[in-house]
């Protein structure tokens, strides 16, 4: 079974929906773009496969969030050191490294953009199904997420 971050996007894509709405604003393409980007910003903050990210946005920048964890292995929940929160200036990472706007962590991934990895780990779809079903279930599904 291929992991969870290639079936809600990768597959999309590969199989010719691209163009497909993952959001009232994001194709699918957009949407693997940005999250793999953010994914790639995340690992460079030192999130690793199993860490909980703490993702405390809403709308688009929740789903790019969501998906950017699921693709790199880390489990998108409530809390965590490393946290994606609407800030004073707009959406941003907060981890030991300080904090960063959302968009600048994003393009510091787009030079290494992270691939979907090949397998998940045990137990790693329950956990985000946990808290991010609202995100994972639509896509899984192939609807846009509202």
């Amino acid at each position: 079974m291929a992991s969870l971050g290639f079936e809600l996007l990768d597959r999309h894509v590969i199989g010719g929906g691209a163009d497909d709405p993952a959001t009232s604003t994001l194709t699918y393409a957009t949407l693997l773009e940005r999250s793999s980007f953010l994914g790639s910003g995340l690992r460079m903050l030192g999130v690793q496969p199993g860490d909980e990210v703490g993702v405390q946005v809403a709308g688009d920048d929740r789903v790019v969030a969501v998906c950017a964890c699921i693709r790199i292995g880390a489990v998108p929940a409530p809390d965590g050191t490393v946290v994606v929160v609407d800030g004073d200036d707009g959406p941003e990472v907060r981890s030991a490294e300080g904090v960063h706007p959302l968009d600048l962590v994003r393009q510091a991934g787009s030079g290494d953009a992270a691939t979907a990895l090949a397998k998940d780990a045990d137990g790693f779809r329950d956990a985000v199904l946990a808290h991010a079903a609202d995100v994972v279930e639509p896509l899984l599904a192939r609807r846009p997420v509202r």
